[in-house]
Protein backbone atom coordinates (compact mmCIF):
# COMPACT_ATOMS: atom_id res chain seq x y z
CA UNK A 1 0.00 0.00 0.00
CA UNK A 2 1.34 3.44 -0.89
CA UNK A 3 1.81 6.19 1.63
CA UNK A 4 -0.88 8.23 -0.06
CA UNK A 5 -3.64 5.79 0.95
CA UNK A 6 -6.75 7.21 2.57
CA UNK A 7 -10.05 5.90 3.84
CA UNK A 8 -11.22 4.84 0.37
CA UNK A 9 -9.05 1.74 0.52
CA UNK A 10 -10.39 0.54 3.82
CA UNK A 11 -14.16 0.54 3.48
CA UNK A 12 -16.76 0.51 0.75
CA UNK A 13 -18.61 3.82 0.93
CA UNK A 14 -22.27 2.86 0.91
CA UNK A 15 -23.53 6.31 0.08
CA UNK A 16 -21.66 6.25 -3.23
CA UNK A 17 -23.54 3.07 -4.13
CA UNK A 18 -26.67 4.99 -3.22
CA UNK A 19 -25.75 7.73 -5.66
CA UNK A 20 -25.18 5.09 -8.32
CA UNK A 21 -28.69 3.91 -7.57
CA UNK A 22 -29.97 7.46 -8.03
CA UNK A 23 -28.05 7.78 -11.31
CA UNK A 24 -29.58 4.64 -12.80
CA UNK A 25 -33.08 5.67 -11.70
CA UNK A 26 -32.60 9.04 -13.42
CA UNK A 27 -31.41 7.43 -16.65
CA UNK A 28 -34.17 4.83 -16.71
CA UNK A 29 -36.76 7.49 -15.90
CA UNK A 30 -35.48 9.57 -18.80
CA UNK A 31 -35.81 6.70 -21.25
CA UNK A 32 -39.08 5.30 -19.92
CA UNK A 33 -41.16 8.37 -19.05
CA UNK A 34 -41.86 11.46 -21.15
CA UNK A 35 -42.02 13.91 -18.25
CA UNK A 36 -38.59 12.81 -16.95
CA UNK A 37 -36.72 15.00 -19.45
CA UNK A 38 -33.97 15.89 -16.97
CA UNK A 39 -33.12 12.25 -16.23
CA UNK A 40 -30.23 12.26 -18.70
CA UNK A 41 -28.25 14.08 -15.99
CA UNK A 42 -27.88 10.68 -14.37
CA UNK A 43 -25.10 10.08 -16.90
CA UNK A 44 -23.33 13.18 -15.55
CA UNK A 45 -23.69 11.72 -12.06
CA UNK A 46 -22.12 8.45 -13.24
CA UNK A 47 -19.21 10.41 -14.72
CA UNK A 48 -18.66 12.41 -11.53
CA UNK A 49 -18.71 9.21 -9.46
CA UNK A 50 -16.18 7.64 -11.84
CA UNK A 51 -13.92 10.66 -11.59
CA UNK A 52 -14.07 10.53 -7.79
CA UNK A 53 -13.57 6.78 -7.35
CA UNK A 54 -11.08 6.16 -10.13
CA UNK A 55 -8.93 9.08 -9.01
CA UNK A 56 -9.04 7.76 -5.45
CA UNK A 57 -8.13 4.22 -6.47
CA UNK A 58 -5.25 5.42 -8.63
CA UNK A 59 -3.87 7.84 -6.04
CA UNK A 60 -4.01 5.17 -3.38
CA UNK A 61 -2.17 2.68 -5.57
CA UNK A 62 0.67 5.01 -6.57
CA UNK A 63 3.96 3.30 -5.82
CA UNK A 64 2.37 -0.14 -5.86
CA UNK A 65 3.75 -2.87 -8.06
CA UNK A 66 2.12 -3.15 -11.50
CA UNK A 67 0.24 0.15 -11.09
CA UNK A 68 -0.91 0.32 -14.71
CA UNK A 69 -1.46 -3.39 -15.29
CA UNK A 70 -3.56 -3.90 -12.18
CA UNK A 71 -5.77 -0.93 -12.94
CA UNK A 72 -6.43 -1.89 -16.56
CA UNK A 73 -7.11 -5.54 -15.74
CA UNK A 74 -9.57 -4.55 -13.03
CA UNK A 75 -11.43 -2.15 -15.32
CA UNK A 76 -11.60 -4.72 -18.12
CA UNK A 77 -12.96 -7.34 -15.73
CA UNK A 78 -15.66 -4.93 -14.59
CA UNK A 79 -16.82 -3.55 -17.93
CA UNK A 80 -15.94 -5.87 -20.79
CA UNK A 81 -17.54 -9.30 -20.02
CA UNK A 82 -21.17 -8.15 -19.90
CA UNK A 83 -20.60 -5.54 -22.61
CA UNK A 84 -19.21 -8.11 -25.02
CA UNK A 85 -21.93 -10.63 -24.16
CA UNK A 86 -24.51 -8.06 -25.28
CA UNK A 87 -22.58 -7.37 -28.48
CA UNK A 88 -22.37 -11.09 -29.20
CA UNK A 89 -26.11 -11.37 -28.65
CA UNK A 90 -27.04 -8.51 -30.98
CA UNK A 91 -24.29 -8.75 -33.60
CA UNK A 92 -23.83 -12.52 -33.86
CA UNK A 93 -26.63 -14.60 -32.33
CA UNK A 94 -29.71 -12.58 -33.30
CA UNK A 95 -28.73 -12.20 -37.00
CA UNK A 96 -27.96 -15.94 -37.13
CA UNK A 97 -30.88 -17.33 -35.10
CA UNK A 98 -33.56 -14.67 -35.74
CA UNK A 99 -32.95 -13.22 -39.21
CA UNK A 100 -36.51 -11.86 -39.30
CA UNK A 101 -35.54 -9.55 -36.43
CA UNK A 102 -32.92 -7.86 -38.64
CA UNK A 103 -34.58 -4.75 -40.05
CA UNK A 104 -33.02 -2.24 -42.44
CA UNK A 105 -31.86 -0.08 -39.55
CA UNK A 106 -30.49 -3.15 -37.75
CA UNK A 107 -28.45 -4.05 -40.84
CA UNK A 108 -26.95 -0.57 -40.71
CA UNK A 109 -26.10 -1.14 -37.06
CA UNK A 110 -24.37 -4.40 -38.01
CA UNK A 111 -22.26 -2.52 -40.53
CA UNK A 112 -21.14 -0.12 -37.78
CA UNK A 113 -20.45 -2.77 -35.16
CA UNK A 114 -16.66 -2.33 -35.20
CA UNK A 115 -17.13 0.99 -33.37
CA UNK A 116 -18.94 -0.82 -30.56
CA UNK A 117 -16.37 -3.60 -30.23
CA UNK A 118 -13.54 -1.05 -29.99
CA UNK A 119 -15.28 1.37 -27.58
CA UNK A 120 -15.24 4.30 -29.99
CA UNK A 121 -18.92 4.45 -30.92
CA UNK A 122 -19.17 7.87 -29.25
CA UNK A 123 -16.65 9.21 -31.77
CA UNK A 124 -18.65 7.71 -34.63
CA UNK A 125 -21.84 9.27 -33.25
CA UNK A 126 -20.10 12.63 -32.86
CA UNK A 127 -19.35 12.66 -36.57
CA UNK A 128 -22.45 11.00 -38.03
CA UNK A 129 -25.17 11.62 -35.44
CA UNK A 130 -27.35 9.08 -33.69
CA UNK A 131 -27.82 5.74 -35.51
CA UNK A 132 -31.14 4.86 -37.12
CA UNK A 133 -31.36 1.79 -34.89
CA UNK A 134 -31.30 3.04 -31.31
CA UNK A 135 -31.21 -0.31 -29.48
CA UNK A 136 -27.61 0.23 -28.32
CA UNK A 137 -27.61 4.01 -28.46
CA UNK A 138 -26.71 4.35 -24.77
CA UNK A 139 -23.39 2.55 -25.27
CA UNK A 140 -21.78 5.88 -26.18
CA UNK A 141 -21.32 6.57 -22.45
CA UNK A 142 -19.55 3.24 -21.88
CA UNK A 143 -17.16 4.17 -24.68
CA UNK A 144 -16.61 7.51 -22.98
CA UNK A 145 -15.90 5.76 -19.67
CA UNK A 146 -13.41 3.36 -21.24
CA UNK A 147 -11.56 6.23 -22.92
CA UNK A 148 -11.41 7.96 -19.53
CA UNK A 149 -9.99 4.77 -17.98
CA UNK A 150 -7.34 4.65 -20.69
CA UNK A 151 -6.24 8.23 -20.05
CA UNK A 152 -6.55 8.70 -16.30
CA UNK A 153 -3.78 6.42 -14.93
CA UNK A 154 -1.24 8.51 -16.84
CA UNK A 155 -2.70 11.79 -15.57
CA UNK A 156 -2.46 10.63 -11.95
CA UNK A 157 0.95 8.99 -12.40
CA UNK A 158 2.66 12.01 -13.93
CA UNK A 159 0.93 14.90 -12.15
CA UNK A 160 -0.19 13.82 -8.68
CA UNK A 161 3.17 14.38 -7.00
CA UNK A 162 3.90 17.61 -8.90
CA UNK A 163 2.72 20.02 -6.23
CA UNK A 164 -0.48 21.58 -7.49
CA UNK A 165 0.10 20.13 -10.95
CA UNK A 166 -2.85 17.77 -10.84
CA UNK A 167 -5.18 20.48 -9.55
CA UNK A 168 -4.12 22.75 -12.41
CA UNK A 169 -4.63 19.97 -14.96
CA UNK A 170 -8.13 19.25 -13.65
CA UNK A 171 -9.14 22.91 -13.75
CA UNK A 172 -7.70 23.13 -17.27
CA UNK A 173 -9.77 20.11 -18.32
CA UNK A 174 -12.93 21.76 -16.99
CA UNK A 175 -12.25 24.95 -18.95
CA UNK A 176 -11.11 23.08 -22.06
CA UNK A 177 -14.27 20.96 -22.08
CA UNK A 178 -16.39 24.09 -21.84
CA UNK A 179 -14.49 25.79 -24.69
CA UNK A 180 -14.54 22.72 -26.91
CA UNK A 181 -18.30 22.40 -26.53
CA UNK A 182 -18.68 26.03 -27.55
CA UNK A 183 -16.30 26.04 -30.51
CA UNK A 184 -15.34 22.53 -31.55
CA UNK A 185 -17.75 22.49 -34.46
CA UNK A 186 -15.96 25.46 -36.04
CA UNK A 187 -12.75 23.45 -36.43
CA UNK A 188 -13.94 19.87 -36.92
CA UNK A 189 -16.70 18.31 -39.08
CA UNK A 190 -18.90 17.24 -36.18
CA UNK A 191 -22.59 16.60 -35.64
CA UNK A 192 -24.31 18.73 -33.01
CA UNK A 193 -24.42 15.84 -30.56
CA UNK A 194 -20.61 15.80 -30.28
CA UNK A 195 -21.01 18.04 -27.23
CA UNK A 196 -22.93 15.25 -25.52
CA UNK A 197 -20.92 12.16 -26.45
CA UNK A 198 -17.22 13.02 -26.79
CA UNK A 199 -14.88 12.58 -23.83
CA UNK A 200 -13.22 16.01 -24.33
CA UNK A 201 -16.69 17.56 -24.00
CA UNK A 202 -17.58 15.58 -20.87
CA UNK A 203 -14.18 15.69 -19.19
CA UNK A 204 -15.42 18.37 -16.78
CA UNK A 205 -17.69 15.83 -15.07
CA UNK A 206 -14.84 13.37 -14.54
CA UNK A 207 -12.57 16.22 -13.45
CA UNK A 208 -15.16 17.52 -10.98
CA UNK A 209 -15.22 14.10 -9.35
CA UNK A 210 -11.43 14.04 -9.23
CA UNK A 211 -11.31 17.53 -7.70
CA UNK A 212 -13.80 16.41 -5.07
CA UNK A 213 -11.53 13.50 -4.14
CA UNK A 214 -8.52 15.81 -3.78
CA UNK A 215 -10.59 18.22 -1.71
CA UNK A 216 -11.98 15.57 0.64
CA UNK A 217 -8.70 13.70 0.94
CA UNK A 218 -7.58 16.34 3.41
CA UNK A 219 -10.00 14.77 5.91
CA UNK A 220 -11.64 18.10 6.61
CA UNK A 221 -15.01 17.20 5.23
CA UNK A 222 -17.01 18.23 8.28
CA UNK A 223 -15.59 21.75 8.19
CA UNK A 224 -16.58 22.24 4.55
CA UNK A 225 -20.08 20.77 4.51
CA UNK A 226 -21.78 24.20 4.54
CA UNK A 227 -19.62 25.42 1.69
CA UNK A 228 -20.31 22.31 -0.36
CA UNK A 229 -24.07 22.59 0.18
CA UNK A 230 -23.98 26.27 -0.75
CA UNK A 231 -22.21 25.58 -4.04
CA UNK A 232 -24.62 22.75 -4.87
CA UNK A 233 -27.62 24.99 -4.18
CA UNK A 234 -26.09 27.82 -6.20
CA UNK A 235 -25.60 25.51 -9.19
CA UNK A 236 -29.19 24.29 -8.86
CA UNK A 237 -30.43 27.87 -8.59
CA UNK A 238 -28.57 28.91 -11.74
CA UNK A 239 -30.06 25.95 -13.59
CA UNK A 240 -33.56 26.88 -12.40
CA UNK A 241 -33.13 30.54 -13.38
CA UNK A 242 -31.88 29.58 -16.84
CA UNK A 243 -34.85 27.27 -17.36
CA UNK A 244 -37.30 30.00 -16.40
CA UNK A 245 -35.52 32.72 -18.37
CA UNK A 246 -35.30 30.59 -21.52
CA UNK A 247 -38.72 28.94 -21.03
CA UNK A 248 -36.96 25.65 -21.62
CA UNK A 249 -36.62 22.21 -20.11
CA UNK A 250 -33.18 21.11 -18.91
CA UNK A 251 -32.36 18.85 -21.85
CA UNK A 252 -29.01 18.14 -23.49
CA UNK A 253 -30.37 19.19 -26.90
CA UNK A 254 -30.99 22.75 -25.64
CA UNK A 255 -28.20 25.08 -26.74
CA UNK A 256 -27.46 26.58 -23.31
CA UNK A 257 -27.31 23.13 -21.74
CA UNK A 258 -25.00 21.53 -24.26
CA UNK A 259 -22.60 24.46 -24.07
CA UNK A 260 -22.26 25.22 -20.35
CA UNK A 261 -25.05 23.25 -18.68
CA UNK A 262 -22.94 20.09 -18.43
CA UNK A 263 -20.45 22.00 -16.28
CA UNK A 264 -23.23 23.17 -13.97
CA UNK A 265 -24.43 19.58 -13.70
CA UNK A 266 -20.92 18.42 -12.83
CA UNK A 267 -20.53 21.08 -10.13
CA UNK A 268 -23.94 20.26 -8.67
CA UNK A 269 -23.38 16.52 -8.47
CA UNK A 270 -19.80 16.78 -7.19
CA UNK A 271 -20.64 19.20 -4.40
CA UNK A 272 -23.83 17.32 -3.48
CA UNK A 273 -21.85 14.10 -3.13
CA UNK A 274 -19.25 15.97 -1.11
CA UNK A 275 -21.92 17.36 1.20
CA UNK A 276 -23.40 13.91 1.88
CA UNK A 277 -19.94 12.50 2.52
CA UNK A 278 -19.25 15.31 4.99
CA UNK A 279 -22.32 14.87 7.21
CA UNK A 280 -22.63 12.24 9.89
CA UNK A 281 -26.32 11.93 10.64
CA UNK A 282 -29.06 12.98 8.26
CA UNK A 283 -32.20 11.22 7.11
CA UNK A 284 -31.23 11.69 3.45
CA UNK A 285 -27.87 10.07 4.11
CA UNK A 286 -29.67 7.11 5.67
CA UNK A 287 -31.81 6.84 2.53
CA UNK A 288 -28.81 6.84 0.20
CA UNK A 289 -27.01 4.34 2.45
CA UNK A 290 -30.05 2.10 2.78
CA UNK A 291 -30.61 -1.27 1.15
CA UNK A 292 -32.83 -0.02 -1.66
CA UNK A 293 -30.50 2.62 -3.06
CA UNK A 294 -27.28 0.70 -2.45
CA UNK A 295 -28.89 -2.39 -4.00
CA UNK A 296 -29.75 -0.41 -7.10
CA UNK A 297 -26.18 0.90 -7.12
CA UNK A 298 -24.76 -2.61 -6.85
CA UNK A 299 -26.63 -3.71 -9.96
CA UNK A 300 -26.53 -0.35 -11.74
CA UNK A 301 -24.06 -1.39 -14.45
CA UNK A 302 -26.21 -4.29 -15.59
CA UNK A 303 -29.33 -2.16 -15.32
CA UNK A 304 -27.73 0.49 -17.50
CA UNK A 305 -26.68 -2.03 -20.14
CA UNK A 306 -30.04 -3.83 -20.24
CA UNK A 307 -32.61 -1.09 -19.66
CA UNK A 308 -32.88 0.34 -23.17
CA UNK A 309 -32.70 -2.89 -25.23
CA UNK A 310 -35.28 -4.39 -22.87
CA UNK A 311 -37.56 -1.39 -23.34
CA UNK A 312 -37.17 -1.49 -27.14
CA UNK A 313 -37.89 -5.21 -27.35
CA UNK A 314 -40.91 -5.07 -25.03
CA UNK A 315 -42.45 -1.94 -26.52
CA UNK A 316 -41.97 -2.70 -30.19
CA UNK A 317 -41.84 -6.42 -30.63
CA UNK A 318 -43.75 -8.56 -28.24
CA UNK A 319 -46.12 -6.98 -25.76
CA UNK A 320 -47.12 -3.40 -26.40
CA UNK A 321 -46.25 -2.91 -30.08
CA UNK A 322 -45.88 0.78 -29.32
CA UNK A 323 -43.61 3.47 -30.65
CA UNK A 324 -40.99 5.02 -28.35
CA UNK A 325 -43.26 8.07 -28.08
CA UNK A 326 -46.06 5.98 -26.60
CA UNK A 327 -44.58 5.76 -23.12
CA UNK A 328 -47.03 4.52 -20.52
CA UNK A 329 -46.72 3.71 -16.85
CA UNK A 330 -47.56 0.06 -17.49
CA UNK A 331 -44.87 -0.23 -20.14
CA UNK A 332 -42.36 1.49 -17.83
CA UNK A 333 -43.15 -0.84 -14.94
CA UNK A 334 -42.93 -3.99 -17.07
CA UNK A 335 -39.66 -2.85 -18.64
CA UNK A 336 -38.22 -1.86 -15.25
CA UNK A 337 -39.05 -5.24 -13.70
CA UNK A 338 -37.57 -7.04 -16.72
CA UNK A 339 -34.45 -4.86 -16.48
CA UNK A 340 -34.03 -5.68 -12.79
CA UNK A 341 -34.39 -9.40 -13.46
CA UNK A 342 -31.86 -9.28 -16.30
CA UNK A 343 -29.35 -7.35 -14.21
CA UNK A 344 -29.76 -9.69 -11.22
CA UNK A 345 -29.18 -12.72 -13.45
CA UNK A 346 -26.25 -11.04 -15.16
CA UNK A 347 -24.54 -10.10 -11.90
CA UNK A 348 -24.88 -13.48 -10.21
CA UNK A 349 -24.32 -15.67 -13.25
CA UNK A 350 -21.58 -13.65 -14.94
CA UNK A 351 -20.30 -10.39 -13.49
CA UNK A 352 -19.49 -11.40 -9.91
CA UNK A 353 -17.33 -14.29 -11.12
CA UNK A 354 -15.18 -11.91 -13.13
CA UNK A 355 -15.09 -9.44 -10.25
CA UNK A 356 -13.55 -12.14 -8.07
CA UNK A 357 -10.59 -12.15 -10.46
CA UNK A 358 -9.84 -8.49 -9.86
CA UNK A 359 -6.33 -7.98 -8.55
CA UNK A 360 -5.67 -6.36 -5.20
CA UNK A 361 -3.72 -3.15 -5.25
Amino acid sequence: MSQTATYLLHNRIKILDGFRGLAILLVIGYHYLDFFSFGWTGVDLFFVLSGFLITGKLVESLGAEHYFRTFYINRILRIVPLYYIILLLFFVLIPFLLPSFVSVSFKELLQEQIYYWTFVVNIYDAVHGWPLNVTLIHFWSLACEMQFYLLWPFIIYFFYNQGKGLMIILIFFCLAGLLFRMGGQFFLPLNDIYRYVLLPCRIDAFSAGALLYLFLKKDKMEAHKTKLLFIALMALTIVSVLMVAKHSAWHYRVDMVRKYGFTLDAVFWATLIGFFLSINKHFMKRIFSGRLMTGLGKYSYGMYVFHWPVYIIISRQYIFNASTQDKTWLLAVVAFVATCLCSLASFHLLEKHFLKLKQAR
